[in-house]
């Protein structure tokens, strides 16, 4: 998780993607793998470290980004917008 910026943002069985930072009982995990369950029962989320969490689809969670910098982060100051 070097280079770009992060972003605290909640998520949910729908929005986990792989390289999302989680942190469960204190330790910084990170999604190397999802797997969808059947009939809608949520995702399957394995991590780096081999340990596994089931999301379920109500379950929300908050987890750091890693991505480019806003567009505004580049904007001058007193620039017209």
């Amino acid at each position: 998780m070097s280079g770009g910026w992060a972003w605290s943002v909640p998520i949910t069985a729908d929005s986990v993607q792989v390289g999302d930072a989680i942190s469960v009982g204190g330790r910084t995990l990170i999604v190397a793998d999802l797997c969808q369950l059947p009939g809608g029962a949520g995702k399957m989320v394995r991590f780096h470290s081999g340990e596994r969490l089931t999301l379920h689809p109500r379950s929300v969670l908050v987890a750091t980004r890693i991505g480019p910098p806003p567009v505004r982060a580049y904007r001058r100051r007193g620039a017209e917008r």
